[in-house]
């Protein structure tokens, strides 16, 4: 996969925080997240520099589990979005739970190549997540009927926004950092050149 971005900083000023080290504020949040994920990523534990931005990424983590949108759903949205802002973080993190979530690895690597997905509901939700970012949510009539006449509803394309807002968030921390790829996401992980 061919893609261009920046390059890394030259000084990574950012620190990658254990619980420990993170601040008391940011403690619980960490936990939290490990509770969620099953061990703190290297992008949650540079958030915990800001505790308010680490209780929020954790909080939005937290609805979304709830949300009407499967899982392998969610991971369409963040691949998505992750290829929209060039965050390899991101993308190796997406595949990684993609692929628990079950969606196939022919549909994460169409994903990763901003290519279109075989099953139509999938290529629906994908459709609709790239033009809501590219048009910043004015998006045609004709593509939220497409997501709806795919069996979407507008509370999903709600919680779609909630996702895009979340990866967002993910993929500008991670970019801004030059966060490493952690060792549980890096046999999903490609070169952004």
């Amino acid at each position: 996969m061919q893609l261009h971005s920046a390059d890394p900083p030259a000084m990574n000023e950012f620190t990658i925080h254990t619980p420990e080290s993170a601040p008391v504020a940011a403690r619980e949040a960490l936990g939290a997240l490990e509770r969620n994920v099953g061990f703190i990523p290297n992008l949650a534990a540079t958030i915990a520099g800001s505790p308010a931005a680490l209780q929020a990424f954790v909080a939005i983590q937290s609805a979304l589990r709830r949300s009407a949108l499967a899982p392998a759903e969610r991971e369409i949205v963040g691949l998505t979005v992750s290829r929209e802002n060039l965050s390899a973080y991101s993308l190796a993190a997406h595949a990684t739970f993609a692929r628990r979530a079950g969606l196939a690895p022919d549909a994460i690597a169409a994903l990763r190549d901003g290519k279109a997905l075989p099953d139509p509901r999938q290529e629906a939700l994908h459709a609709f997540t790239g033009e809501l970012l590219r048009s910043r949510g004015h998006l045609p009539a004709e593509l939220l009927a497409g997501f709806l006449a795919a069996g979407y509803s507008l509370e999903n394309a709600l919680e779609v926004v909630t996702q895009v807002a979340y990866t967002t968030m993910a993929n500008l921390a991670a970019n801004l950092a030059g966060t490493p790829v952690d060792p549980e996401f890096e046999a999903q992980a490609v070169a952004l050149t």
